[in-house]
């Protein structure tokens, strides 16, 4: 059997956003572990991804041997080294871009937030921006957000697109500048900002020693920061689009129909 990685993105695949995997997924995964190793790749940090799956990896969920987290679309990479989760790479987005360039995406995004804040009655929390390293990441209803602000973001942003609206804003700007900057949508209520390239397709990179990889993601349209990678493995049929955790279930057990 050739050696195969099944790879997740996180927040509406594995889990609810910003929720915690339940323990019915940790079981498929565990059932689907035995076919492969596993990846969670995700423009989140290594911090929300034991938040949120750190089941996963207690008693009785995926033999830790067996998985592989890339946190900040693959730009970084945790391994087990027998008693945890260590880090054996990671990018860095300013010294690629420079800091003139990451400080003049930086102002801009404070001057849209400053516009939502003002336009938008919404119940806004902490921590609008998050630097990861690799990465940047803007949240406009705030990345302390509990569901119910969260939920109001979502309702509101659906109705007057303004996610939508100031992507192409950012786009616009960073072009303008001849930045070799991508912007892309990050689960229901961020923008993930990183290097030209740095997209999840950079998960690849840590993977040739893999025939076959396969990928799971719910933001596989236009705009998406799953997109990439789905379209790049869709083309030999391993890219499968999910809407939640139950229908990441169902491309499970599909999958290993197929492959037994």
């Amino acid at each position: 059997m050739s050696k195969s990685i099944f790879l997740f993105d996180m927040d509406g695949t594995l889990t609810k956003p910003r929720e915690k995997i339940e323990r019915h997924v940790v079981k498929k995964i565990k059932q689907l572990s035995d076919y492969g190793d596993i990846g969670i790749v995700t423009g989140s940090d290594i911090d929300y991804i034991f938040q949120q799956c750190i089941d996963m990896f207690e008693i009785g969920g995926v033999h830790t041997d067996r998985v592989l987290l890339f946190p900040c679309n693959g730009t970084k990479k945790y391994k087990w080294a027998g008693s945890k989760f260590k880090k054996c790479y990671e990018a860095d987005m300013v010294e690629d871009i420079s800091q003139e360039s990451f400080n003049y995406i930086l102002q801009t995004i404070l001057s849209y937030q400053l516009v939502i804040c003002v336009q938008h009655n919404l119940p806004f929390t902490g921590t609008f921006f998050q630097y990861r390293g690799s990465m940047l990441n803007w949240c406009p209803i705030g990345r302390q957000a509990g569901s119910r602000e969260r939920s109001d973001w979502v309702t509101l942003d659906n109705k007057n697109g303004i996610r939508k609206h100031f992507l192409n804003q950012l786009k616009e700007a960073i072009e303008n500048k001849n930045y070799e900057v991508e912007v892309a949508l990050g689960g229901s209520t961020s923008f993930d900002i990183f290097p030209k390239g740095w997209d999840k397709t950079y998960a690849l990179t840590h993977l040739d020693e893999y025939e076959d990889i396969y990928f799971v993601g719910d933001k596989c349209q236009e705009d998406g920061n799953d997109k990439a990678l789905y379209d790049l493995l869709h083309q030999d049929g391993n890219s499968f689009e999910t809407n939640s955790p139950e229908k990441t279930i169902e491309i499970i057990d599909n999958l290993i129909k197929k492959i037994i």
